[in-house]
């Protein structure tokens, strides 16, 4: 009886540090009819009236074991029954699904089931739902994850709280749950493809782990298991200088794009530029399946202007490089503005699609002084052919930049000034007749300036809506 009390302080204990359950809260607990999941509703069954929890126990059949999963299905339901505890059951065909989806079984299954309890708490509305993870579990992902090449964030392993799902047996081992379940007398049911050697948790379960304490450590399980929490902690503070780190070279952010200036970039540590690069990647692509070490590498490689300008990424991710910006960007994310409209002589014109207003006034008189701002132009009037009209640049497109004698192209013209290539488009020409009078915002035409024999004077000012 005191090894049965000292299991149920170190779980309480476990809740505790992870701030788990509160007074009062409606609790879904996931139960396979496995020795974990069984030792845990029984363990928050007896925590039921020391937290006033509301429980209810939710079971999938995957519909992979036939006769067996539907006996598994028919004593969770007993089991309830005796904990007074109220079960819902459903069930989905995992193989069917993986098929459907391209899973491996493993995957379909968690989907499932996450998916599953999702909807359970949703119903009963529920804040927190449980789960029967452990410290074996957590070794076994640690050993899965380092064999594929995982960094630092993936060798956390298992979190104990997130999103709302609660692993309140995260801090136990697997021989304990047996100790538990023998000396509280339950007799939970045995799933027989938890000795399937197809599947790698299985190999390092059965084979690995054996392997590694007779051979090297008679307690590998415990010395992983510390490993995964070190790294836990040291991520948590690492994911809080990232933030710092990523906020403090955003140059602009929009739903579709995120731009990074590679300079500063280039300046944090290279454990943080990693992370910083692959949280941005993540925020445009909404997760990073499919992003490895070696794309966030390749992509770093680009801050060097040698190279390679333009990455592909899985999920529809570009990665470019323009100038000393890292563009982000989702394919399909940005289509090209359009827009084309007459300049109002005297008066306002609003381009909506770039957010900009136009103000035109006709003047006698010039400034007595032209200071550099290029948001206003003053142009010879006389030598403007209206109606002026407002577009964007088309191939081909020709000016003759002020104070310059030949002319240039357009495309040249924004080349030279380093203006981003999605920019481009955005960039309204004031045209007179076929003649580019004013690249907005940047320059006027030499040929419409004002000059000693100027009569009437256009001025126009661009500004943001």
């Amino acid at each position: 009886m005191e090894r049965m009390g000292d299991f149920l302080e170190k779980v309480k204990g476990t809740i505790s540090r992870y701030s788990m359950l509160d007074s009062n809260v409606r609790v879904v607990v996931g139960v396979s009819g496995g020795p974990d999941s069984v030792s845990l509703i029984h363990l928050l069954s007896r925590l039921q009236g020391e937290y006033n929890l509301s429980l209810w126990i939710a079971h999938l059949n995957h519909r992979l074991r036939g006769r067996e999963a539907e006996e598994e299905e028919r004593w969770v339901k007993q089991f309830g029954r005796e904990l007074g505890i109220y079960v819902i059951s459903d069930s989905c065909d995992v193989r069917l699904l993986a098929k459907r989806k391209k899973l491996s079984l493993e995957e379909a299954g968690r989907r499932a089931r996450y998916s599953f309890l999702e909807h359970v708490a949703s119903e009963v509305r529920a804040s927190r739902i449980a789960l029967a993870h452990t410290a074996s579990d957590q070794v076994e992902t640690f050993l899965m994850r380092l064999i594929k090449g995982a960094g630092p964030d993936g060798l956390c392993g298992i979190p104990p709280v997130r999103d709302g799902v609660i692993r309140p047996l995260i801090d136990t081992f697997r021989e304990e749950i047996e100790a538990y379940c023998k000396e509280n007398h339950l007799h939970p049911c045995q799933d027989s493809s938890n000795l399937d050697l197809c599947f790698l948790r299985n190999r390092i379960r059965w084979d690995l782990i054996p392997h590694l304490s007779g051979q090297y450590n008679p307690r590998v399980g415990e010395a992983l298991f510390r490993t995964s929490q070190i790294l836990r902690d040291e991520g948590d503070y690492l994911e809080r200088e990232t933030r710092k780190g990523l906020r403090s070279v955003v140059l602009g952010q929009k739903r579709n794009e995120v731009i990074l200036d590679i300079q500063k970039l280039r300046r944090l540590h290279p454990a943080i530029r990693r992370r910083a690069l692959r949280k941005a990647v993540g925020e445009v692509g909404g997760d990073l399946k499919g992003i490895t070490f070696d794309h966030i590498n390749s992509a770093l490689g680009m801050d060097s202007g040698k190279g390679t300008k333009k990455l592909d990424f899985p999920g529809g991710i570009v990665v470019k490089r323009e100038y000393d910006r890292l563009v982000i960007r989702r394919k399909g994310g940005n289509n090209k503005v359009s827009f084309r409209c007459s300049l109002i002589v005297p008066g306002k014109t609003e381009l909506g699609e770039l957010n900009l207003i136009l103000e035109a006034e006709n003047m006698v008189e010039g400034p007595a002084n032209f200071a550099k701002d290029n948001s206003v132009a003053y142009l010879d009037h006389d030598m403007l052919e209206e109606p002026l009209f407002l577009r964007r640049r088309k191939r081909g497109d020709r000016f003759q930049p002020s104070g310059m004698r030949g002319s240039k192209k357009i495309k040249d013209f924004f080349i030279d000034l380093k203006i981003p290539l999605e920019e481009r488009d955005k960039i309204p020409l004031l045209i007179s007749k076929d003649k580019v009078a004013w690249v907005v915002g940047y320059r006027a035409d030499e040929r419409f300036k004002i000059q000693k024999s100027t009569r009437r004077i256009l001025k126009i000012k661009v500004r943001k809506k």
